[in-house]
């Protein structure tokens, strides 16, 4: 449940949450059409009702977005009090920096303790593990603390109000149902082994695809038949031509000397490859050790201060040392360490300067024999033919590469094909299995719907051989607004399951771009259903509505809200605003 939302500066509206429905209100004062006179320019974010919701998020691990990244708001620090652990707990946290500032509240907003200063990340992972259970250690792949709160805030701005099941655009269905698997209560740690295996096989598709298209210059007829055949099939005739022109090179005829020339390039030719690769290696020395020398650079002045009294709090009876002989010893240890990189550059330099004359003789000399053989007339040809065998042996290493990696893919595919069939075999096992928690949800679904329409809908929850599919829908209806009423019954049914777990953060939140394209009838039903259902439950629902929406909904609903409506209401003039400020 959340308490207060608050900020540092005299002109924000601070709001004051209570149990149940909470409708916070904006009045829309400046005229809406250009051709209007207006007192003054409309403000940028309106009354702030969006950045109502952003400021939850932000404060909730979030980045900050919409307004909450103007130059205006830079010195600002917003507040927010909540229930966390059994808890009621304040959250801090300004525009810059990524650190957050917790302390404990007892009744009236009054701090019970100090404040305790965490890393975003820290309360991120504290976040997830108090209000879904999610562990420290996330594996690739599982479901996040900020995707699940997303289903319980939904933004405009990310796409939220678009689907149901989705509350960004763009989202995966790994995403969707891994995060789905962990608020309905069922196996999530399968539905991402079953996406990772299902993304690893289509990566070795691709590869295997790249491999193919390698051979479309062969005839259309081998195309037909599997790689690795073509490719041994390629390879015993690249073989053939090789051995053939090997056989022709060895019954050579020439001189003795020209025989004995050619050897020696040979030698002079794998003693200039080492002394090459010698290099390589020590280039590559100096390179990684001058990154490490500029590293030690940018690193000399750590935060010894901080990491002294830190290290003071924890271990008191152990940090004994003056902070003088620390400065001393970490400055030591540097001028060691730079040394010690100095004198490796140095060394692997002078390395490659006593190979040099070696490189120049080796060049030298297989110059002068390569002008000799060429001289020689019958040992021109020959050095053409082994010009050609070295062409023919480049070939066939190649073609066996390719046949080494679609062996190794073929490998993987099937490896990979196995655990994806037995990953499939354990989802549909675990829907199975608990069928009960899926028969739950869905009822709940059809309870909620059926208060809004005379049919109750339906949410399917299915596991194949494409995922965890939820597909939640409602009875079809002439009225608009389908779409954010599938929306409204998917949230309460979430958030009812989470809260009979005792898991969830104990609030919805629902911004006015849900109701907009709902007429005024169902709109007012919506409301009266949201604020009886989240008494049923003990769930605060938040909705953030401009007033003449509200009065539509009243009007054409025949219902009073207004003593759910918070103080204070909003409006779009500057000083109005949450903020209180104008922005331009």
């Amino acid at each position: 449940m959340l308490y207060r939302l608050t900020a540092n500066r005299q002109s924000f509206k601070t709001i004051e949450f209570r149990k149940g429905l909470n409708i916070i209100l904006a009045d829309r004062q400046l005229p809406a059409s250009r051709d209007e006179a207006a007192p003054q320019r409309r403000t940028r974010n309106g009354a702030g009702k969006s950045s109502i919701i952003d400021l939850v998020h932000f404060l909730l691990a979030g980045s900050a977005e919409g307004a909450l990244k103007s130059d205006a708001l830079a010195e600002w620090v917003f507040e927010l009090s909540l229930d966390l652990d059994d808890e009621r707990l304040a959250v801090r946290r300004g525009q810059s920096g990524g650190r957050v500032t917790i302390r404990k509240e007892g009744p009236g907003f009054v701090s019970d303790t100090d404040p305790t200063e965490l890393t975003n990340a820290a309360w991120t992972t504290r976040l997830g593990k108090a209000w879904f259970r999610l562990a420290n250690n996330r594996q690739p792949g599982a479901a996040s603390f900020r995707q699940l709160i997303s289903y319980f805030a939904r933004r405009r701005r990310d796409g939220g109000y678009d689907d149901p099941v989705r509350t960004f655009r763009a989202q995966s269905n790994a995403v969707i149902e891994t995060n789905l698997a962990v608020l309905f209560g069922l196996d999530a740690e399968i539905v991402r082994r079953f996406h990772q295996a299902k993304n690893a096989l289509k990566q070795i598709q691709i590869a295997q695809k790249a491999l193919r298209d390698l051979e479309s210059a062969a005839p259309a007829g081998t195309r037909r038949v599997d790689l690795e055949a073509a490719l041994s099939a390629q390879i015993a005739a690249a073989t053939l031509a090789r051995d053939y022109l090997s056989e022709q090179i060895n019954s050579f005829n020439v001189l003795p000397v020209f025989r004995e020339l050619e050897q020696e390039l040979a030698s002079l030719n794998e003693r200039g490859r080492d002394l090459s690769d010698e290099d390589v290696l020590d280039r590559e020395s100096v390179d990684a050790n001058r990154r490490a020398l500029e590293a030690e650079e940018q690193d000399r002045a750590p935060r010894l201060e901080a990491l002294f009294a830190e290290a003071k709090i924890v271990f008191p009876d152990v940090v004994n040392r003056r902070y003088e002989e620390v400065v001393r010893f970490h400055h030591q240890l540097i001028e060691n360490r730079q040394a010690q990189l100095l004198s490796e550059i140095a060394s692997a330099q002078r390395r490659i300067e006593e190979r040099r004359p070696d490189r120049e003789q080796v060049e030298v000399r297989r110059r002068q024999i390569t002008a000799a053989l060429r001289s020689g007339g019958p040992a021109d040809e020959l050095l053409r033919l082994r010009d050609e065998l070295s062409e023919k042996e480049g070939v066939v290493r190649a073609l066996e590469a390719r046949l080494n990696e679609a062996r190794r893919l073929e490998k993987q595919a099937e490896d990979t094909q196995q655990e994806l069939e037995e990953t499939t075999r354990a989802l549909r096992q675990d829907r199975r299995e608990r069928d009960a928690i899926a028969y739950r949800a869905s009822r709940t679904f059809s309870e909620i719907s059926k208060r809004l329409y005379e049919k109750p809908g339906e949410l399917v929850i299915s596991a194949n051989e494409q995922g965890l599919r939820f597909v939640p829908s409602i009875p079809s209806s002439q009225s608009a607004g389908v779409m954010s009423m599938q929306i409204f019954c998917f949230d309460f049914t979430v958030a009812s399951l989470c809260r009979s777990r005792g898991m969830g953060p104990g609030f919805l939140i629902h911004d006015s771009h849900l109701y907009e394209p709902v007429d005024g009838r169902q709109f007012a039903r919506a409301l009266r259903i949201g604020a009886e259902y989240a008494e049923e439950i003990d769930l605060q629902y938040i909705v953030t509505l401009n007033s003449d929406e509200l009065t539509r909904a009243e009007s054409e609903g025949g219902d009073d809200f207004r003593s759910f409506v918070l103080d204070p209401i909003l409006s779009d003039v500057p000083q109005g605003g949450l903020f209180g400020i104008r922005f331009d």
